[in-house]
């Protein structure tokens, strides 16, 4: 009895001692680059594969959507600075990486939250009261039964006069179409955006969408990738376009289409064909200094090696510009279900100084950014970059000592996730940050990982 008691005690000491390291670690960082950094801890999360949380900011209002400990559905709200309030709806989660859950506020300040859905009937949940997640309550039609039966990837998102819409699957991986609904706020009801389905793959292919994104030209901008089975090397033909309001859609040179949209009237950015090396998830639209529309996205090259790729109007056809020169990389990608670390990740385009257009990527665990001139697309130079400010890491890991001293023997990433809405009063950018296993092709794990921390970190310069 008083061994274990000894080893318990040394247990909790050499704990202590790796929480403060972390902690003089995470205090030095931030004093280096000189930002100020405040982290909470939100919740114990479930760890045992890669799942996403969903942080939200709207004002001073907070919301985070996640899988607690136990895999069930949780919603924590606070006002910044004070104190979180909790509540758990009736859904839970199974190993499907997929099943991640998001959320939006609507004009009134009731909640919606939506998730743990792939090819699933339909959940979501709506606040009665307005901002008391405690009032939240599962509905069990929106718009269409019968259209809420195969439902998957659901987003939020608003239109210019402010109100919310909701888009997702219907269907499966090869064989879905795209649903847009609108909410009312006076009658608290949804219903359909459009008398037809908006993309509709025909029983042959289905869509992965990036957007709509509300660009600086006014239009909201929709890039996405076909895939015609469930197959991940299927993926083919990026595709484009355009709305001023999400009702009537047009294509890059302002000519109108009709809905649905399908394979043989939507505009090809670049016919890349299947098994070349694009996938959903991996196309990415930013705009340059001339508010024109710039996609980043990787496919094979004429060796069959992987390559990053930019894209713009140019004239009357998309002008496609391979913007790396790797020799000898591959990535072979295929097969069904999650796939879990991609050996690429890749980002958005975003303005430089300088008339230069700037291009995030992660292969494998190296992370550059392709520095480009902003006229020809070419390629100045490429420089080491970190996807999210480093002193977040430090907050993670004095958070989860019990799971990095595990690490030796259950496999662990380290994830980070920018929050949606606005940024606070203060003028911080929101993180959320946390562990877990690898994603497993959604199955279960023969090892079980101990719950992980999950921190919000708000970060500002301090200068």
């Amino acid at each position: 009895m008083h061994s274990k008691r000894n080893l318990k005690t040394r247990y909790m000491f050499l704990c202590c001692l790796v929480f403060l390291s972390a902690l003089i670690s995470f205090a030095s960082q931030s004093r280096q680059q000189d930002r100020t950094v405040t982290s909470i801890a939100v919740d114990r999360v479930w760890s045992g594969h890669r799942i996403k949380p969903y942080l939200l900011t709207r004002g001073k209002q907070q919301f985070v959507a996640y899988y607690d400990a136990n895999r069930q559905m949780t919603v924590a709200h606070r006002q910044l600075g004070g104190k979180w309030r909790y509540y758990k709806v009736d859904s839970w989660l199974g190993w499907d990486s997929h099943n991640y859950v998001t959320m939006e506020l609507d004009s009134e300040g009731y909640l919606h939250v939506m998730g743990n859905m792939h090819a699933d009937p339909l959940e979501y949940f709506r606040m009665s009261e307005p901002l008391n997640i405690r009032s939240l309550k599962r509905v069990s039609v929106m718009a269409e039964k019968s259209l809420e039966k195969r439902m998957t990837y659901p987003v939020f998102l608003r239109n210019k006069q402010d109100q919310l819409i909701v888009k997702y699957r219907d269907g499966g991986s090869g064989n879905g179409s795209e649903v847009y609904n609108i909410y009312n706020v006076q009658s608290k009801s949804w219903s359909r955006l459009y008398a037809n389905t908006f993309l509709d793959g025909e029983g042959k292919m289905s869509g992965y969408f990036e957007g709509p994104t509300l660009g600086p030209d006014g239009f909201f901008h929709l890039i996405w990738v076909w895939r015609n089975t469930p197959n991940a090397a299927t993926n083919h033909s990026l595709s484009y376009a355009k709305s001023e309001d999400l009702i009537n859609w047009q294509n890059s040179n302002g000519e109108g289409i009709s809905l649905p949209i399908t394979a043989k009237n939507a505009e090809v950015v670049d016919p890349v064909p299947p098994f070349g090396g694009m996938i959903n998830g991996n196309v990415k639209i930013g705009f340059d200094q001339k508010k024109r529309p710039i996609i980043s996205y990787h496919k094979y090259d004429e060796n069959g090696d992987t390559q990053m790729y930019v894209a713009r109007k140019d004239g009357a056809d998309w002008k496609a510009v391979k913007i790396s020169d790797w020799k000898g990389f591959r990535w072979e990608f295929g097969g069904h279900g999650s796939l879990g670390r991609f050996k690429v990740r890749l980002y958005a385009p975003e303005l430089l100084a300088d008339n230069k257009i700037g291009v995030l990527v992660r292969r494998n665990d190296d992370v550059m950014r392709f520095i480009l001139d902003s006229d020809s697309l070419k390629r100045i130079k490429v420089e080491e970059a970190d996807i999210y400010p480093p002193i977040i890491n430090a907050a993670t890991e004095a958070a989860n000592p019990h799971l990095l001293q595990d690490n030796g023997l259950i496999k662990l990433e380290k994830h980070v996730a920018e929050g949606k809405g606005d940024s606070s009063a203060f003028d911080k950018k929101f993180y959320l940050s946390w562990l877990t296993q690898p994603g497993n092709r959604d199955s279960a794990h023969g090892n079980i990982s101990q719950p992980s921390v999950l921190i919000l970190s708000g970060i500002n310069d301090s200068n």
